[in-house]
Order: structure tokens, then sequence, then C-alpha cells
């Protein structure tokens, strides 16, 4: 919280206190309150009437008035906050420009704004994401999950958490036995010796084909093929594991690549093969104590008080669910690991399966369960419609990798050749592709539709990660242009421009933001704080010059703010997943 709002807090909480007898104010109580202006001309912070209106007795246009009148005595010369105002149901407050830069530009200048990962955390926080499945191609539209779930456990400990980023793989499952039975039975081909586990999701696909194309007894057969290679699985038949874990790592190396790729890392990773016999054990021990019961040789949990229905943990043949292994899971998180708040980030389409999963760690007696949370996403469309895996119509991380990389050295990079290594171009459009790709992934909320477009997000102007990027190196030539060192030493009054001012209140409001991104789960909050701050920047460009500054000390006084800028973009770039190349 900066020190202007905690002001505003404070006197607009002592002026509430002294016209409301029925209760007492407090000035944290006011923290969500806070908003800014749709228009800067109106001010620079807005509190909002209308909470105060029920113990008031009076309308929310009344109360703003009387408060501005009421808080005008607070305003003096030595004070930051200049005017109040009421606006209908707001209360408007303007800050000193100077005041502002005087706070903000020496802690950015120095490093001592941003928050670094405290040894004394909150609490620790388990975000768990990505969870591709082996023996399936790694495609665009997993791209959300990752962007989403390395964001937030970047915005969290820079808020103080202890975070641990986990990843949940898929390595068991009728999609592996399919794979294996088609692999084994009908492919010719040799392994590639890049991109396997892409090749295994293209077997996949094929093995879905063959099984949906075939009729009768053909049919049949097929399915009872299949049938037998996963009850071997199951029964851990010695040469089809060995198979099984041959073809695993084929697919384990390929996330790896990707990851590292994307600048992605876990603090520990969990495979879905690892719970299962736990799982189990969870659900028969369930069921003898009377937590769980069976039904038709099934066993599972009565949610009809939670309107959840009845929620199955385990097949009358002995077989595993996602919902058994998800109990083992979440068990081995509160307990092995000390988790006190879960977070799972998931496709909306598991909505149900989360609902049900914490009401039945709830009847398990897990208190932690209050602190579980699935952070739903809607899926990445093609513009021609939705991707599926198992038809075959997405885009795989190895086309999409070269794909866009070819577009970046073809429209971006194209007349560095010549100066450039090749070491830097090539690092240099890395950089843009994941920077295209995270942000076109983040600057929506996690329950819109994202349609994937490369071609509209590589263009360099408008709401992109590309202009984001750009915006920031621009800035950085500004120190190259105008050889001179920046300094905190300077005369914080001459920043008197709006353009100026509006740079200001977005670093003011830097941290705000990022905690209430990530106790909202909503990434989306920083890229649009971010988009718009980028905006804010280019105006202040074209408008406030640091090389034909009217005086030495303004040129002096702008070049720190423009360095700030690019700071405070910077890190939240970095929160983003984002690392911005110095130069393009």
């Amino acid at each position: 919280m900066n020190i202007f709002i905690q002001t505003i807090y404070d006197w607009t909480t002592k002026v509430l206190n002294s016209v409301d007898e029925s209760r007492t104010w407090e000035p944290s109580e006011l923290n969500r309150l806070v908003e800014q202006p749709p228009n800067s001309e109106m001010g620079d912070y807005a509190i909002p009437c209308f909470s105060f209106a029920k113990n008031l007795q009076r309308s929310p246009v009344q109360i703003a008035a009387e408060l501005a009148e009421q808080l005008q005595k607070f305003i003096s010369q030595e004070t930051p906050i200049t005017a109040i105002q009421a606006e209908g149901s707001y209360l408007n407050f303007t800050v000193s420009a100077a005041a502002m830069a005087e706070v903000v530009l020496p802690d950015v200048f120095r490093g001592t704004y941003f928050k670094e990962s405290s040894k004394n955390a909150r609490e620790r926080v388990m975000i768990e994401y990505s969870q591709p499945n082996t023996h399936k191609g790694f495609h665009v539209g997993h791209m959300r999950n990752v962007a989403l779930g390395d964001s937030l456990c970047r915005i969290f400990r820079y808020n103080g958490y202890d975070v641990v980023g986990a990843n949940y793989i898929g390595d068991v499952g009728a999609h592996i036995a399919k794979c294996l039975w088609f692999y084994r039975n009908y492919n010719t081909e040799t392994p590639p010796e890049h991109y396997r586990g892409e090749w295994l999701g293209e077997l996949y696909t094929q093995a879905v084909k063959k099984l949906d194309e075939a009729k009768g007894q053909k049919k049949i057969n097929f399915q009872e093929e299949v049938s037998r290679i996963q009850q071997k699985l199951e029964a851990k038949d010695e040469e089809l594991t060995r198979e099984w874990e041959m073809t695993r790592e084929w697919s384990v190396e390929d996330f790896r690549e990707i990851y590292e790729w994307l600048d992605v890392s876990f603090d520990h990773i969990f495979f879905e093969s690892e719970v299962d016999e736990k799982g189990k054990q969870i659900v028969i021990e369930g069921e003898k104590d009377g937590t769980f019961e069976r039904s038709e040789g099934a066993i599972g949990v009565d949610l009809e008080e939670e309107d959840l229905g009845f929620f199955l943990l385990l097949k009358s043949d002995g077989n595993t669910l996602y919902s058994t292994k998800d109990l083992a899971l979440a068990q081995q998180k509160f307990d092995q690991f000390g988790v006190k708040r879960s977070i799972y980030v998931v496709g909306v389409e598991q909505t149900l399966h989360f609902k049900q999963v914490f009401a039945t760690l709830k009847r398990m007696g897990y208190e932690q369960v209050r602190q579980c949370f699935h952070l739903s996403y809607a899926l990445v469309m093609l513009p021609q419609g939705k991707m599926s895996s198992r038809a075959g119509n997405v885009i795989l991380f190895s086309q999409l990798r070269k794909e866009i990389i070819e577009s970046i050295q073809t429209a971006h990079l194209s007349e560095h050749r010549q100066d450039w290594s090749r070491k830097e171009l090539d690092e240099t459009a890395q950089k843009i592709a994941v920077a295209a790709i995270k942000y076109g992934m983040l600057n929506q909320d996690s329950n819109k539709q994202i349609v994937f477009s490369m071609d509209d997000w590589l263009v360099s102007e408008g709401d992109t990660g590309t202009y984001m990027i750009y915006a920031y190196v621009r800035i950085r030539s500004i120190g190259r242009q105008v050889p001179r060192e920046v300094s905190a030493e300077v005369d914080f009054s001459l920043l008197v421009h709006p353009n100026e001012k509006k740079l200001l209140r977005q670093m003011l409001d830097f941290n705000r933001t990022v905690y209430n991104s990530g106790e909202q789960y909503r990434p989306s909050l920083l890229a649009r704080m971010l988009y718009e701050f980028s905006k804010d920047f280019s105006r202040a460009y074209n408008t406030c010059s640091v090389k034909h500054a009217e005086t030495e000390m303004l040129q002096a006084a702008r070049m720190l703010l423009f360095h700030c800028v690019a700071e405070t973009l910077l890190h939240g770039l970095q929160l983003l997943g984002i690392t911005p190349p110095e130069r393009m």
C-alpha cells in the first residue's frame, strides 16, 4: 500500500467515525474500495460511497458531497493530497505529482521498491499446473495452463509466500494403452531422434482413428487387444512395463525441452502412476471406517447434501479413477509438503470434479481444503474451432516453435542479420516468441476463451506481448541516445506534465496490482496494468522529450523517470514469465 492511499484511508475513516455513531470504521476496511477514476482529470484515486449508505442512511451522492466538504480541513501546503471533490457517488482525491515522484522514484532506482522473497513467508502454497499427458503431443492449447501457473508462482513468491510449483504428469490411462497397442502392432516408422513424445501423440491419434473406423468383429477384437494391454500394464507385466517406461521417457524429454524454452521450472513433479496404489488404499480404508460406502461393488462417497451427487472413487473391478489419485495427491501435498493453500490450474471442464474432490477431502477431515482453489480456465481455440489431440487437429509445440521463430526472424530481426551474432539473433527471437505466447495467454481473464492467432500476436502495435517488449526496448534506447548518467538526485517538482504523472501513479500502484493479481488468481490484472503503463509511456515519450528537454535539470529528471519506468516494466513482465531483450 502506498503512502497516499494510506493517507486517504486515515483521513476518510476519521471523518466517517465522526459522522457515524453506529460503528467504528478501520482504515483497513477501505482497502478494497479505493480505485482509480476513469479519467485522470477527475483525480488520482477514488472511493465509491455505496458501502456507507446503509449505515449513514443517506444516498451515496449525499455522502460523497458531505465527506468531501469535511475532508477539506485536512488539506494544507504540506500535505501531498492537493484536492478532494465529490463526483456523483464518488469521492475523488488528487495527489501532487512532485510528492509521487519523491516517494516512488528513489526506491525504484535503488531497487528497494520491488519486493524480495521473504525469509519468513506467510504460508506454504502449492500451485499445481501444466499436467500434460505422456504419449500425447504438447500443443498450443497447453500453453495457457503453463503461462497461468508459472505467472502465479512468480506473483505469489513476490507477494511473500513460500511457493512450491508442482507438475502432475499423467503417465497412466487408456490413452497409453491405445498408443502402445498401435505402436506394437501397426506402426511401421522408426522413432525420430527429436520430439519422440510428439511422435507418440501422432500414433495415439492414428490408434483412435483406427478404433473408431473399425466395424463389427474387427472393432471388438481391437478393443479386446487394447484392454489386454491395459490389464498387463496394471499387472506390471515386465516386458510391457519396460516399453512403457521407455516411451514415457520420450514424452518427458519433450516436456523438459519445452519448459526450458518457455523459461518455466518446477519445484516438484508428481507422476500419476506414483499415487495410483496409495489412492486405492485410501479409498479401501475409507470404506472400512465409514467415510466412503460401497454401491453395486464400487466405492464412493455420497455428496447429495452438497448437491454434488455420488462421487465414484474406485470401480467395481478394483480399477482406480482420476478421483482416486487426486485424493492421494492431496494427502501427499498436505502431509509431506505441509501445504496450507493448494491451487489447481485445470480446465473449466473439471469444475464439478474438483468440487467433489474438495467436498470429499472435507469429509476426510482435512482443514486445508478451505484453502484449496480450482483455477479454471476456458479453452484455447483456433480460428477454425476447437483443438483436440484425439482428432489430431492441434498445433504441436515443434510446429509452433518453428513457425513463430521463422516469422520473427523475417518480420522483426532481418535488419540485424549483418550486425548481430547468430546467438543474439536466436536468443532475441526466442524472447519475442515467448513474450507473444505468454502475454497472449495472460492478458484476458481465465474464464474467457482465447483464439490463438500467431500473426495477430506478433503485431508490434496494440495489445500484444510483442508491443510490450518493444516499449521496454524503446525506453532502454533513451539511455543510449542521451549519454548522461542516471541519478536519483533530481528536482522532482519539474515532473509536472500530465503524462509524466500518469507514469508515476502507475508505478505507485504496481505492488498493489501485483498483490491483487495473486489474491484474486488473476495475472490478467497485472497484464492489463502493464499494457496501460506501456501506452502511457508512449504518450510521455512523444510529449516529454529527454533528448530535447528545455533544461539539463529537466533532462535529468526525465532520465530518472524513464529509467524507473523501464525497471518497473521489466519486473512486471518477469512476473508474467517474460524476459524482454535489451535491444531489437
